[in-house]
């Protein structure tokens, strides 16, 4: 019988070998104890949750809102460290999502989709 939770345990140590992993940690602590790069990023997270909970409430964006969140973005882009910081998330996100998308396609769970 095989069991789950060892294999998920090798998964995790093979997500914290992946590239993806070590990239974020690497750009992790280039910004950490750098107060205004860690508010900046906190209020970025901040920002895009209150749009992503809008969209899943069924609510369209407006024209001005994905603006605001893309020249928000841009601002901190012009931070080498936050901006890499930022990547390095969304690599992370796409590994973790990509691995959450196989196991539910395994066992035919089904994942909410944004509207």
């Amino acid at each position: 019988m095989v069991n789950v939770y060892d294999h998920a345990h090798s998964l995790a140590r093979a997500l914290k070998e992946s590239h993806e992993y070590r990239s974020f940690v690497a750009a992790r602590e280039k910004i950490k104890g750098k107060a205004s790069a860690e508010k900046m990023i906190e209020d970025f997270h901040k920002r895009q949750l209150e749009l992503q909970a809008q969209v899943l409430q069924g609510k369209e964006l407006t024209q001005e809102q994905k603006e605001g969140l893309e020249r928000l973005y841009s601002v901190l882009s012009q931070d080498v460290d936050i901006r890499d910081y930022l990547m390095a998330e969304q690599r992370l996100g796409t590994l973790l999502n990509d691995v959450y998308k196989i196991i539910s396609d395994a066992v035919d769970v089904e994942l909410p989709r944004a509207k």
